[in-house]
């Protein structure tokens, strides 16, 4: 957990290192962290994540992050997103909350103290990405993070040597995405370690609803894509280029979670009810700080 902290987080605005420009869209930089959690450990291993949160509070570092716990996939899975705009900063970042602590001799006591109240971990896994913008499709804003309460991640591992391939596929699919007008909203992300050959793709939603809503469309969804691509049989070829290229793909759906999250300050501005309020930030001074509002394509 420690570790985790002391690198210092999805798209615009889940969290970020603090800079003197509030983060325009999704950040170049994104740190995952997958922790495995022991069966029956999930309860005990919230109550340690949250004190964490207060201790990087009050280190007053730089370190920001969203914390998720699981919809669907691995139930005892807890996900950690930190965003940084470089990796320059993502290494100040971790300078900074490791200075904090070696500054203040009580604070590191109280840390030492949480660290040691057990271990709880099969695992824990950090991937770093990279921002693809050239990938990416209509990605949300800071706002939407802020008001999302569920966030779906899928993983796509390339065979060696299809990197390019993959890169053409899914610009193919977003040029057909573009003709269709498609509701579709996504972050994609590039591992720069930790994981070879995997794209992260994330997507958000304020409501479970919003899948029903998807189903219901379902079918003219999938004849405009069609009509985009150039017909059922260059669809169906899109689909083969897909299972060609990939060696695995797989997603699950993460719920949000205020209590084991210390999310930027600007985020909280937005929604201070469900992130926090007055105890994560003082949202009255933010008020006049929020990202722009962009304007939305017609759907």
């Amino acid at each position: 957990m420690r570790a985790m902290l002391a690198l210092a987080v999805l798209a615009a605005g889940l969290g970020a290192s603090a800079s003197a420009q509030e983060p325009q869209g999704p950040p170049k930089v994104l740190v995952v962290t997958r922790e495995a959690i022991k069966p029956g450990k999930m309860a005990p291993h919230a109550k340690v994540a949250a004190s964490y949160v207060a201790l990087a509070a009050r280190a007053n570092a730089p370190n920001y992050r969203l914390g998720l716990i699981p919809v669907s996939g691995d139930q005892n899975a807890v996900i950690y997103l930190e965003a940084h705009p470089s990796f320059a900063a993502l290494e100040a970042a971790g300078q900074a909350f490791d200075g904090a602590l070696a500054s203040n001799a009580a604070l590191k006591a109280e840390m030492d103290a949480v660290d040691r109240q057990g271990d709880m971990h099969e695992s824990v896994r950090t991937t770093i990405y990279r921002y693809r913008p050239d990938l990416s499709y209509r990605p949300g804003g800071m706002e939407d993070v802020a008001r999302a309460r569920y966030m779906t991640i899928a993983t796509t591992r390339v065979k060696a040597g299809r990197l390019p391939d993959y890169v053409e596929y899914v610009k193919g699919q977003n040029a057909a995405r573009e003709k269709a007008n498609s509701r579709a909203r996504t972050a994609v992300y590039q591992n720069r370690s930790g994981a070879p050959f995997t794209f992260a793709i994330f997507t958000t939603a304020r409501s479970l609803s919003e899948w029903d809503d998807n189903l219901a469309r379902g079918e003219e969804n999938t004849k405009a894509m069609e009509a985009a691509l150039g017909g059922a049989e260059a669809a169906r070829q899109q689909r083969m280029i897909f299972s060609d290229v990939v060696a695995e793909s797989a997603g699950a759906t993460y719920a949000m979670s205020p209590e084991i999250s210390r999310p930027l300050p600007q985020l909280v501005a937005y929604d201070p009810g469900f992130w926090g309020g007055s105890r994560a930030v003082d949202t009255k001074a933010l008020a006049s700080k929020k990202e722009p509002r962009k304007a939305q394509p017609k759907q």
